[in-house]
């Protein structure tokens, strides 16, 4: 009796361990993992920001924009960026192949990163114009301030520099240049 009592019991542990293990198989598979993927595109489209006075603080045209919700980043192609300026001076054009723009929260400012041909260029009165080359450059709009750890050629109506790197106050006229031990900061002035 006892034997017979241990054998049910026995059965009836191992039926539902087996029944618990098959339940539990089948809602792990349900499940997929979180992916990144796009939730939204869209081509050759325009994203616009304003201050909070209403100026237009930057514009960005892209042949594609694609979000991705789980990292809140937007990738770009062909971005070409026009960075308001405070003084109401030409705005900056800043144009590469590929960029990303990572949205502002309460613990960071925007961020658009772009890299591969950067070209950063404004045009004044009189035929004065800078133009500024690298490979990548991110760029804080809200500040209307750049900077690079890439080699850098900043062309104007006067001469060239070329760096190893440079951060740019845009609303200051500011810019300050890297230099390493293999990469001076050069500049070389045309004549009259």
């Amino acid at each position: 009796m006892i034997n017979r009592i241990v054998v049910l019991s026995t059965l009836l542990l191992a039926f539902a361990l087996s029944i618990n293990f098959v339940l539990d198989e089948a809602e792990e598979s349900d499940e997929q993992p979180l992916r990144n993927e796009p939730d939204l595109y869209m081509l050759n489209a325009t994203i616009e920001q304003f201050d909070n006075d209403g100026a237009l603080q930057h514009r960005i045209d892209a042949s594609r924009f694609t979000h991705f919700p789980l990292t809140d980043l937007t990738t770009m192609k062909s971005p070409i960026m026009d960075l308001a300026h405070a003084q109401e001076r030409a705005p900056w054009n800043i144009t590469a192949a590929d960029g990303r723009i990572i949205p502002g929260s309460d613990y960071r400012e925007e961020v658009v990163e772009l890299w591969n041909n950067v070209l950063a260029t404004r045009s004044g009165n009189e035929g004065r114009f800078i133009n500024i080359q690298t490979d990548s450059l991110t760029i804080y709009p809200e500040r209307n301030y750049l900077e690079t750890d890439a080699k850098v050629f900043i062309d104007n109506e006067t001469g060239r520099t070329t760096a190893a790197g440079m951060k740019a106050f845009l609303d200051a006229g500011r810019f300050m240049f890297y230099s390493t031990d293999g990469d001076r900061v050069t500049t070389i002035f045309l004549p009259n």
